[in-house]
């Protein structure tokens, strides 16, 4: 018996989501010792040197804290630098080292084959139509307040 949640998309997606992550989470630890969510804090600094904590936060769905404890320990294992703004000293600014470089051109490198294997079992057609689709689902649910208003006016039907 499979159970009603199952019937969701949201669900459906997340248990999909849970697996692709889970199975990258596992390649890039194994080969470079970094967790998904420290990649994707070295991924924003790689594609943006000099990027403040606080813009790593607004761009990662990540919190905070979290951003804070990662930044830590990345600085530690001496994959990126941490150096306070010039103009304020409440602004941290993170670039990486040329290892941290190295890891991130890697673990690019590797997780563009391990998607390209992931979407082959599309043709071309069904992934153009998912990329579409998958934007189209992302900006109406972006849209301010679209999700609440539909919430409750279905509250009230």
């Amino acid at each position: 018996m499979t159970s009603p949640a199952i019937d969701f998309l949201t669900f459906r997606v997340d248990v999909f989501n849970d697996l692709a992550k889970r199975a990258g989470s596992q390649a890039y630890e194994a080969r470079h010792g970094v967790t998904l969510r420290e990649l994707r804090v070295l991924r924003l600094a790689y594609a943006q040197p000099d990027i403040t904590q606080g813009e790593i936060v607004a761009l990662s769905n990540l919190e905070k804290t979290q951003v804070s404890k990662m930044v830590t320990q990345l600085a530690r294992r001496e994959l990126l630098v941490r150096q306070i703004g010039a103009q304020d000293a409440r602004w941290v600014h993170i670039r990486l080292t040329p290892a941290g470089r190295e890891v991130v051109k890697d673990c690019n490198r590797l997780g563009r084959r391990m998607e390209n294997a992931m979407v082959s079992v599309l043709t071309p057609a069904e992934l153009d139509t998912f990329e579409k689709c998958l934007a189209k689902l992302t900006a109406h649910v972006q849209a301010p307040g679209n999700t609440a208003a539909r919430a409750k006016a279905g509250a009230r039907a």
